[in-house]
């Protein structure tokens, strides 16, 4: 399949390996489109066209003063699952741009954190089906012990790309 998405040319490009060396392909392939998610150590665990869900250990990069995970690297899993979702549903000739982060902190993560991101068939096929448009996408976050140390909705705009590029 030929697209100018490269977030569904990851998708199609990985779509046939077994699950190990599929994330690890999906997760090298993210972090050179997105350099930052390869710079805090994401890890795309599962990447489809309704569900996205990555990971982030606690290493010394992510950290906090108090050896925790840092809040900005906790927004930027929560970034990371909604913005690929909505990405790799985007028409051709649009980009995905983040218009509100609202994160809630419930409680202090015990990494690794998961987060996920799912979107239903039928928002799948508004994404799709228009060249402009923005949804909201929740989060669901897990740690460790099975809590959930936060809350967020991101809500995310699709619009044509001409009308993002820099002059």
């Amino acid at each position: 399949m030929a697209t100018d998405n490269p977030f569904a040319r990851i998708l199609h490009a990985h779509a046939e390996k077994p699950p190990d060396a599929r994330q690890h392909a999906v997760t090298a392939d993210v972090g050179d489109v997105i350099p930052f998610v390869g710079t805090a150590g994401l890890t795309i665990e599962t990447y489809t066209a309704n569900r996205v869900v990555a990971a982030l250990a606690n290493t010394p990069r992510v950290q906090n003063h108090i050896g925790g995970l840092h809040a900005a690297a906790i927004a930027l899993l929560a970034e990371t699952v909604t913005g690929l979702v909505v990405a790799l549903n985007v028409p051709e000739a649009s980009v995905p741009v983040l218009r509100t982060l609202d994160v809630s902190f419930q409680r202090r993560a015990n990494p690794p954190l998961r987060a996920e991101a799912t979107l239903p068939d039928d928002e799948v096929e508004r994404i799709r089906s228009s060249s402009i448009g923005k949804i909201d996408v929740p989060v669901t976050a897990a740690d460790a012990s099975d809590h959930a140390p936060i809350q967020a909705v991101l809500q995310w705009a699709w619009l044509p790309q001409r009308r993002v590029q820099s002059t």
